[in-house]
């Protein structure tokens, strides 16, 4: 398996896997064709705004098959101004290949070759499944975001 920086052939298989982050229990607020739609937005911008503060990283098998991606940039911390590095989206074709670890390494490493001494990411509240994923990865709760909902769109 090798991890690589994204392809323009790579578009439709990252913007395909959009769908994997509505596979666990989401918020009632959040059905999963926002999500899909949302992730799938996002990442269509990502595509074309690939710059040096931002990556998407592609893994794939050594016959070429694609395994996943991670969406990886640079951003200001809000207490000191600095860079640190955000996970922004991550996702694998299917479970148990091992591209999900590749990716998270590889992300480390774009992270720290930036000079980053923090790495981020943001997980859903009831995803079990990729919140041990990462916490076996050594990564660790700091803020929780809260949520209300206040109105109904076009209220």
């Amino acid at each position: 398996m090798r991890v690589r920086p994204f392809t323009l052939e790579d578009r439709e298989f990252i913007v395909g896997l959009s769908a994997r982050f509505a596979e666990s229990r989401l918020p009632p607020w959040r059905p999963a064709d926002m999500i899909v739609d949302g992730t799938a937005r996002q990442l269509e911008t990502a595509l074309a705004t690939r710059g040096p503060r931002s990556e998407i990283l592609v893994a794939e098998a050594d016959d070429g098959t694609r395994l996943g991606f991670a969406w990886v940039l640079l951003l200001a911390d809000f207490f000191t101004g600095g860079d640190y590095c955000k996970i922004s989206e991550i996702a694998t074709a299917r479970d148990g290949t091992g591209a999900g670890a590749a990716l998270m390494n590889a992300c480390e490493v774009w992270a720290q070759d930036r000079g980053c001494t923090l790495i981020m990411l943001n997980v859903l509240r009831d995803n079990a499944h990729a919140r041990a994923f990462y916490e076996a990865a050594g990564y660790e709760p700091e803020y929780t975001a809260m949520t209300k909902v206040i109105g109904q769109a076009g209220d």
